[in-house]
């Protein structure tokens, strides 16, 4: 009977586990002021939500790699010199 017990128990260990792999955190991209980053939980202010959810870490920084605005190069006087 003891033996049934332990092994009730080691099911519903294994149980939980693959429960908490199932249960992973969602990435997402946000962005506060001028500056955009990931987080890995949903934000209360769902405007700041650039982009989101991910599975992973990395594929969320692609995101937010490809987002980010590209800095266009300043005018040069064309005259006055």
């Amino acid at each position: 009977m003891k033996s049934l017990r332990v092994a009730v128990v080691v099911v519903a260990l294994a149980a939980f586990g693959l429960a908490g792999v199932a249960f992973a955190a969602d990435y997402y991209v946000v962005k506060k002021g001028d500056a955009m980053s990931v987080v890995d939980q949903k934000p209360a202010d769902e405007k700041s939500i650039v982009k989101g959810p991910f599975k992973t870490k990395d594929e969320a920084e692609k995101a937010m790699k490809a987002a980010a605005p590209t800095k266009k190069p300043a005018k040069l006087p064309t005259s006055g010199c």
